[in-house]
């Protein structure tokens, strides 16, 4: 009875203890914000409030041609001792300044006209004393229905001179439009940029983001296991891979180079003679698929001719993209409004070049894993368990001491050590050693999960990326390639990776698991499992996922914009820094409708493909 009595008081004395907690947070909190209700109250911040939503409730969208009608008043500073009004008539109307002095900016000054055609427009000019100066606005005027107005303003500078000065009145008689105006033609211009940046990024980000969300699924990665020599044997032939690949490739480019330096007639020939070669290469002479049960020499001679096929056709890309790089060049003096294709043309062509040797290192990479893990299975099922333990230390000791000196040496990069030996060679060496010691007495057949450690460090890096804001991305990736699009577009790009990165392997865990299962059951592999049972379920919310994310790298590409990333964020920034709000209020405009035609146009593409 004691309990329940008291469990109503314990209720609310703890209710009671979480309201004065949150009140006291929210107090601090506005204490931090610095909220000061009488800053908005304020008459000039309201002018300024109220001059900023007119000046924006008329964008610059046309420009104009102009019929005026200019007349001057008076204006002197100082003040002399009498102060007095200027007033002049003309045309049935009455333009009076009072006072028509001034001593310092402070002064308030008010204009007031009479008998003017109702809701006529103008501006108010002052012409400073001296030869050859630059007039400064004043305001704006405009008549209401009445034909009047009355306008206060002060002087943006009181420049002291005995002669007197001078205030125009232009009045706006008449206005046609003449077209565009600048701003409507810079804003198009950027908004234009702004949708291909986001397009750019938004086609990168999900070509790379759609192998990585397979190894970022959990149902996926949950039954991928390997033994620790497997996995050691994976590790220690990465960098053999990369070693080959970097030996292939350095000669493989330098050939393309010096036989396209050397003929361009004869580098068509000797690619087109490459890639007709590939296929004879691969059909003549035993069959490439072999099992165990042929002769160690045919599977040799079938290897030689995979890796023969393999340099003939990566000989035919490069000697394609040397060419595709000299013809662009040759073309873009003469291509005159299609100056965009021979870009496109040299832009593509170098970018296989710069990405040839990387191509090859990823595909020794994944090799080596492959036959790493692979060749390590097969060790540990066919060995006795002695000279299984003995190489599984083995393997892990050189496989340890592999990624200890990887990054040993990741971190000498960042920091210039100034023993570098000290982080890369000797942890190395002692890590893998002990490491290697210590495998001697893990059962050498035990499966690892392997899958899901690749699985943490995959989410781990995707979250990592998701973390930094793209404005971040974008400061740093312009000081490596410099202001402009390009720099907005590998910001866009890295942030929509990790974005879709996560939506897709979600949306992989989400599968069914029966087509899964049967796949399975047939005996499959694990890239044939996800071709068959997990590709045809997922593409209809890829694909929502890919132009879902093109509709938000459009609004992200305005933020990146402004420190320089290209796009459109670039002129509104500027407009904002001048105070030109009516310039401000056509980017405004032109982002809204872009964003709103890319979601139409979206709902229309998905409709259709999914």
């Amino acid at each position: 009875m004691k309990g329940e009595d008291r469990s109503p008081r314990w209720r609310l004395l703890r209710n009671i203890l979480l309201g004065v907690i949150l009140f006291l947070v929210y107090a601090y909190a506005v204490q931090v914000v610095n909220i000061d209700l009488r800053v908005p109250q304020e008459p000039t911040r309201q002018e300024n409030l109220v001059n900023l939503l007119r000046q924006m409730s008329r964008p610059d969208i046309f420009a104009y041609t102009y019929e005026t009608q200019r007349n001057s008043l008076s204006f002197r500073a100082p003040c002399p001792e009498e102060v007095r009004g200027s007033q002049i008539t003309y045309d049935g109307r009455t333009i009076t300044l009072a006072p028509n002095c001034a001593n310092t900016t402070q002064d308030p000054l008010t204009i007031s006209g009479e008998g003017f055609p109702p809701f006529t427009r103008g501006v108010l000019r002052w012409y400073p004393p001296g030869e050859g100066v630059t007039p400064r606005q004043l305001t704006n005027f405009r008549a209401d229905d009445q034909g009047q107005f009355e306008v206060r303003f002060t002087m943006p500078d009181v420049r002291e001179s005995d002669a007197p000065q001078r205030i125009e009145i232009e009045e706006i008689l008449d206005s046609q439009i003449a077209g565009l105006s600048e701003a409507a033609k810079s804003t198009w211009e950027r908004i234009l940029e702004t949708v291909l940046i986001a397009l750019m990024a938004s086609t990168l980000a999900t070509i790379v983001a759609v192998p990585v969300s397979f190894l970022a699924a959990r149902n996926l990665m949950a039954g991928a296991t390997a033994p620790l020599a497997a996995v050691m044997a994976a590790i220690t032939a990465v960098p053999i891979g990369v070693y080959l690949a970097r030996l292939v490739s350095r000669p493989l480019v330098s050939l393309a180079l010096s036989i396209t330096d050397w003929s361009t007639i004869m580098a068509l020939g000797i690619m087109l003679l490459a890639a007709v070669l590939v296929w004879p290469v691969l059909r003549l002479g035993p069959p490439v698929t072999t099992d165990s049960s042929q002769p160690l020499s045919k599977r040799i001679f079938a290897w030689v001719r995979i890796l023969l096929a393999l340099l003939l056709l990566l000989l035919s890309v490069m000697l394609l993209a040397n060419m595709g790089l000299l013809f662009g060049r040759w073309v873009t003096p003469l291509s005159g409004n299609l100056h965009f294709l021979a870009t496109f043309l040299v832009v593509t062509s170098d970018l296989v070049r710069v990405m040839f040797p990387i191509f090859m290192a990823l595909v020794a990479l994944f090799v080596g894993i492959s036959w790493g893990n692979r060749y390590g299975e097969e060790a540990m099922s066919r060995l006795p368990e002695t000279p299984a333990r003995l190489l599984t230390g083995v393997l892990t000791g050189t496989g340890t001491a592999v990624f200890v000196y990887s990054f040993g040496s990741m971190l000498n990069w960042f920091y210039t050590f100034e023993n570098p030996q000290n982080w890369t060679t000797l942890p190395a060496l002692v890590v893998g050693a002990v490491l290697g010691v210590a495998a001697l007495t893990v059962p050498p057949r035990r499966p690892l999960p392997i899958g899901m450690f690749i699985y943490t460090v995959t989410r781990g890096v995707l979250n990592l990326l998701r973390a930094i804001e793209p404005i971040i991305l974008g400061i740093i990736f312009i000081a490596w390639v410099g202001l402009g699009p390009f720099a907005g577009v590998l910001a866009l790009t890295l942030n929509s990776i990790a974005d879709l990165g996560k939506l897709f392997s979600e949306q992989v865990e989400n599968i069914e698991q029966g087509p899964l299962e049967a796949i399975t059951a047939t005996g499959a592999n694990r890239l044939q499992t996800i071709v068959y049972a997990v590709i045809p379920q997922i593409v209809p919310s890829f694909i929502a996922f890919a132009f879902y994310r093109w509709d938000i790298n459009v609004r992200l590409s305005t933020i990146i914009g402004i420190v320089g990333g290209g796009g459109i964020g670039v002129i509104l920034l500027r407009y904002a820094n001048l105070l030109q709000y009516r310039q401000v209020a056509v980017t405004i405009i032109a982002i809204a409708v872009m964003v709103s035609l890319l979601d139409f146009v979206s709902a229309r593409l998905r409709k259709r493909l999914i």
